[in-house]
This record gives structure tokens, sequence and C-alpha cells, in this order.
């Protein structure tokens, strides 16, 4: 591991002003109990790792637990309690960070005991946190809730590689990476060093560069003296704030006149807490980039729609117009070339730029930080797995593994520092927040399409209606000028409504209703859930933050299937 974090391709992706030499930071989570936890935070002591130590309670509550060797466990090195409890504040005392899941040990109501369930919370807590289990187990199930077996058990699903070493007999470590390992193991392929350097080696360096790729001769153009490999990491870190501009607000505008409102967008304020502050600032840059290259994209494909349209209308128009008056035909075919230049500047910029690509990365990753501020501040965090999951593309890939080195270096959380109705309230208007706006994207889609819709069947309509009166008029031989009125009418209104019919079509609008809708219905089910919670009993902070990781899911594929839905629609002359 170290070996890798030090090579120059390394450093020069985690350190981009290349401001000095980066050194590697190697952490070590592990709640220091007797046996294995603290034979591996000594061994990762020795080498200069960072140790941070989560502990089911608070560290008086804790260490009653340190009573010496377990009579039921005669291979443990014998150990009186006082030499178990110094064992364990020597190892505290050189950790650089602590942390407490719950600060009581209360029994439950009926009279069951928390403490089998605080430290299955400590455990899926380090699960969360490491890129890499260690496992020290006899490969037994029978230590109960908690316990190694039950701990393994969630990495495995969770999609955290485990490094299983046998604590009763002599054997090679093995590599466990996914729940089907445990269940039915394949045959070994490869020993399970070169997998943990396969894993390493996919997991620090940044990812491969991405070659672009366009087949019309606009995107051609677009790409001369551009580099052909790109870096997106490399570009996010090197992106400056873009200038307003009027033209780029057209979707908007467009949008609100439409449907005759406008989605209230959640209020940001800076938090106090350092790991929710942390986040925040992260996620400040993230979204403000993703809304400017958001608001070029989509005002882009609405200027082309248009410009397509007007150029269709100019260019029929000058013919109509070539037997009337010959310049009137002159001016008419410079403005449609006018405007087809203009589209093709306006496609030039928008694939050169990469405004849509960007705007969805940038986005993925804004949104991505937001759902680790809520969660962080409840000791939980986003499963790397899932990101992984969400950023399954070689484009995307670089998000998710920025969102995994930020996550590393991010301070360790501490949920018992915020009292449990804080948290509940904190959640619910997060939840509140989120029903108001998909609500109102629901009601402003569903108006917009059904605003287009309206529009490009009047329109149709009365394109019918012009031809039969312009067909009329040609069979009484009617006034010349008002044949050739009611002609310009049916050439310029399909235009007008196929622009209106293409807009409603490529916006989405019926789907973004829909699936604004699933979230509304989810989001009430989480409300609910939430209210009920007892907060007075023991780890509750623990089903806050499963709830919490519960919507920011549901939050996510929201994304995701927004992501899915649009990553297709590249702009296209």
């Amino acid at each position: 591991m170290e070996h890798l974090a030090v090579k120059k391709a390394v450093t020069e992706s985690y350190a981009p002003s290349k401001e000095g030499k980066l050194a590697p930071e190697l952490h070590m989570f592990s709640p220091l109990a007797r046996g294995a936890d603290r034979l591996a935070a000594q061994a990762a002591l020795d080498l200069h790792y960072d140790l941070s130590v989560p502990m089911p309670f608070a560290q008086a509550e804790y260490e009653k637990d340190f009573t010496g060797s377990d009579k039921d466990h005669p291979e443990e090195v014998p150990l009186a309690a006082h030499q178990d409890l110094e064992e364990f504040r020597h190892l505290l005392a050189q950790s650089s960070a602590q942390m407490t899941i719950d600060s009581r040990r209360n029994a439950e109501p009926s009279g069951e005991d928390v403490s089998a369930y605080a430290y299955e919370a400590v455990g899926r807590f380090v699960v969360r946190h490491c890129d890499l289990l260690i496992a020290v187990w006899d490969g037994s199930h029978g230590n109960g809730r908690g316990g190694t077996a039950d701990i393994v058990h969630y990495a495995a699903v969770s999609g955290v590689p485990i490094w299983w070493i046998h604590a009763e007999r002599e054997a090679d470590p093995i590599w466990l990476s996914d729940i089907q390992d445990l269940r039915d193991p394949l045959p070994v392929s490869e020993s399970p060093e070169q997998k943990l350097h396969t894993h390493l080696a996919r997991l620090i360096p940044a990812p491969p560069r991405v070659r672009r790729h366009h087949n019309n001769w606009i995107g051609r153009l677009a790409s001369v003296h551009r580099e052909k490999n790109v870096s997106p990491a490399s570009v996010y870190f090197s992106e400056e704030p873009k200038p307003s501009n009027p033209i780029w607000k057209t979707y908007s505008k467009l949008m609100a006149w439409a449907s005759g409102c406008k989605p209230r967008y959640p209020q940001v304020h800076e938090p106090v807490e350092p790991i929710a502050r942390y986040w925040f600032r992260h996620y400040q840059t993230a979204d403000s980039r993703a809304s400017q290259y958001a608001a070029r994209y989509r005002s882009s494909y609405v200027w082309v729609i248009s410009l397509t349209t007007l150029s269709v209308i100019i260019g029929a128009l000058a013919l109509s117009l070539l037997r009337v008056k010959e310049e009137w035909s002159r001016v008419l075919a410079v403005c449609e070339l006018a405007t087809l230049i203009f589209i093709v500047l306006v496609v030039w910029a928008s694939l050169r730029y990469e405004w849509h690509e960007r705007s969805i990365e940038y986005r993925l990753l804004a949104e991505l930080f937001r759902k680790q501020e809520t969660l962080a501040s409840l000791g939980w965090s986003l499963s790397i797995g899932h990101v992984q999951h969400l950023a399954d593309t070689q484009r995307l890939s670089w998000v998710s593994w920025l969102f995994a080195a930020m996550q590393r270096s991010a301070p360790l959380p501490q949920a018992s520092k915020m009292d449990n109705e804080t948290a509940r309230a904190m959640l619910q208007h997060l939840i509140d927040e989120q029903i108001t706006y998909h609500r109102d994207r629901e009601k402003m889609s569903l108006n917009a399409a059904e605003r287009f819709e309206g529009l490009g069947g009047l329109a149709f309509g009365i394109v019918l209606l012009c031809v039969i009166l312009k067909v009329g008029s040609e069979a009484i031989n009617g006034l010349p000028y008002m044949v050739l009125a009611l002609a310009v009418m049916a050439i310029i209104l399909p235009g007008i409504s196929a622009a209106c019919l293409a807009i409603r079509s490529y916006a989405e609008l019926q789907l973004l209703a829909e699936q604004s809708r699933y979230m509304i219905s989810e989001l009430e089910h989480s409300r609910i859930r939430v209210a009920r919670l007892n907060i007075s009993r023991p780890l509750v902070s623990q089903d806050l933050g499963a709830e919490a990781a519960i919507v920011g899911t549901t939050m996510l594929q929201d994304l995701e299937g927004w992501g899915r839905l649009f990553r297709g629609k590249l702009m296209e002359a």
C-alpha cells in the first residue's frame, strides 16, 4: 500500500498543485478489543499509520469490559484485568482520533442488554470507513451479534474486501471480496497477495485517462488542438468560475413560463460541526460547477431546437418568396446561413467544453458530498461499494475515486456530540426539503409538458385551418397576398409545433414527473419511520443513522435514474 502511495503518478493525483512532496497518510480503524484488534493496531502504529478508535460506549463505560483473559477462550494469552486495561489505554493514547457510538449502556425496557447491539454498531462503523477489513477469525458463526462472523458477513455484503487470517490454524490468508466467497468459494486462481495488489492498484491511483470520442464532423472539429486523452479529475480541480450570461438562463426561464411555477430549491447554510462543514464546503464547489454546466447544456439544446426550427422556416419561406420577390429570398437565404452557423457554434461549444458530461459528473459528486454531510453528522457514511455502483462507467469512475479520497481525509464523525432530538429534527428537515422540492418539480414538469403539448396541438390545428382556407382561396381565385399569407402561416406553424414537441420530448418532462412522484412516496414513508423512533432508547442514534442512509440511498437512486436518463442525450447537430 505504501509503495503504491508514494508513486509519482499517485502523489500528483492527490496534490494537483504540485507544491512540495506529498506524504501518504495511512489509517487503521480499530476498537482495540483484547486480542487481534490490539495486535493489528500495534502493527499499524509500528508502521506509522494513524490510529482511529471508534468505541461502542464512552471510554469509562467501555473500560468495564476489559476484565482480563476470558476463561471461555483458553487459547488467549493470560492477561490480568489491570494489564488488559493498561494495554487498552496505552494504545488509545497513541491514537489520532476517537469517537463514541453511544454514550450510554442501558438495558431496554424489556430487560434486554444492548451491549451486543453496540458492538455490532462499532463493527459496522469500521466496515463503512475502511477500504480493507482485516479479520482474524476461526471461520465459525457462533460468536453472536456483533461478533467477528457477523461483521465479516456485513463487510462481504457491503462490498468491502476482507483479508482473512485464520485464528486457530496455520494457513495462508484468504481473500474475500463477495458474499459468495463465504458461501460457495471458487477455486483459487490468484494468490491473496496478487488480489490485494490488484485491489489497491485500482483503489489508490487516479482512474486512467478517458479517451474522447466524437463521431460527427462538428465533434471532430471541437477536438482540434485539444488533448485526446483527458483526466476528468484534473479538469475538475482546474475549473474556474464561469461568467454569468442571460443566454444560459434560457432553459430556466422557458420552463418557468411554460409551467407557471419554479421549484423551491433547498436553502443551504454552512453547518457548525467540523465534519459537516468539511463536506458542505466540498458540496458548495461541486454544486456551483454542476449548476453552471447544467444551465449551459440545457439552454444550448433549447437554442439548437429553436434555431433548427427557425432555419427550416426561413428556408421554406425563401423558396416560397422566390417567385414573388427575389431580393427577399436572398436576404432570407443569408439569414438561414447565419442561423445554421450559430447552431454549429453552439454545438461546437457544447462538445468542446463537455457541458453535458460535466454537468452530470459534477452533480453526482455534489450530491454524494451533500448526503455524506448529513450522514457524517450522525456517525454514518455512504458505502464505497454503492458509490462505485453509481459511477459504473469509465467516464464516471473518477467521481467514486475522488469521493473515497475525500472520505479518507475527512475528520472522524462524532455522532454522540449531537443529541438525538436534534439529530431527528435535522433528518426530518432534510426529508421535508426533498418532499417540497419533488412536489414542485412534479408540478413544474406536468404543467410544462401540458403547455408544450397544448401549443403543439394548437399550432397544428391552425395549420390545418390555414391549408383549408388556402385551398379554398385558390379555388375561388382569392387575393394573391391572402393566399401567400396563408401559405407562410402553413410553413411557420408546423415548425413551431415540432419545436414544442421536441423540447417536451428531449426534456423528458413526463418521466421527471413520474420520478418525483415515486420519490415523494418513498420520502413520506421515511418521514413516518423517523417520527415514530423512540429517541429515549439506547442506540437510537444508530436507527437515525440507518434511516438517514436509507434517505440518502433513495435520493441517490433518483440521481442515478436522472443521470442514466440524460447520459445518452449528447448534443448532436
